[in-house]
């Protein structure tokens, strides 16, 4: 198997084998990209209409046209605020090049590599930054949601390759990026993981692969 230059001292064999028999993935996440799936194929699907009817809507009036402004506007302050809110909520952030290395240097074991550093059940967001000089983890550039009954080994294996594509090749092309971390009771991850996917719109960022990928394998 070869995915690159092998990113840390952990042998990705090891890596596979953990994921394996953990099956880390829960069975909650498919249900809930089916939730926020068809409106995100849909947007895909009918963006070219929308933008078509809205253009008729502004020649037809001007006031028509100020209103929709208007209401995007609102639209936006009230995502922004959700996102903020959902940041805010985190753990302090850490640099996904940190939180890597983190997680090699507590690994007791390559034998059991769910049992280690953050080991605990959670959700988590890799977002990725416009730049180093960002500060803010709320203005990030590209997000992904994901959860884990252990969120450490769930966030190493997106940094290793094997999760979403588009965070793997982030890290390995060393992008600034930013793990953020929420911790909860494995009994509260479907709720949380749904609330994050809604709150920082990652629908619309880096799930939404999770989203079409489902959509072609239901074809």
């Amino acid at each position: 198997m070869n995915r690159g230059a092998q990113l840390g001292k952990i042998k990705l064999q090891d890596v596979k084998r953990a994921i394996d028999i953990g099956k880390d993935v829960l069975p909650f996440v498919e249900p809930a990209m089916n939730k926020y799936g068809p409106a995100l194929i849909d947007w895909t699907q009918q963006r070219g209409k929308q933008a078509a009817d809205s253009l008729g809507e502004a020649r037809d009036s001007f006031l028509s046209k100020g209103q929709t402004i208007k209401d995007r506007k609102e639209q936006q302050k009230s995502l922004e605020a959700a996102r903020k809110k959902a940041v805010a909520s985190s753990l302090p952030p850490i640099s996904a090049k940190e939180f890597f290395e983190n997680f090699e240097n507590n690994v007791s074991s390559e034998a059991d590599l769910s049992d280690g550093y953050m080991a605990i059940a959670g959700c988590y967001a890799v977002a990725t930054m416009k730049s180093a000089r960002e500060k803010d983890p709320s203005a990030y550039e590209d997000v992904y949601v994901g959860c884990g009954k252990s969120m450490g080994f769930s966030i190493y294996t997106q940094l290793c390759g094997f999760g979403n594509v588009d965070v793997y090749a982030d890290f390995k092309f060393k992008r600034p990026m930013m793990i953020l971390l929420f911790p909860c009771e494995e009994k509260d991850l479907e709720i949380r993981y749904e609330a994050l996917v809604r709150d920082l719109q990652a629908e619309s960022s880096y799930n939404k692969w999770d989203v079409l990928t489902r959509s072609d394998e239901a074809r």
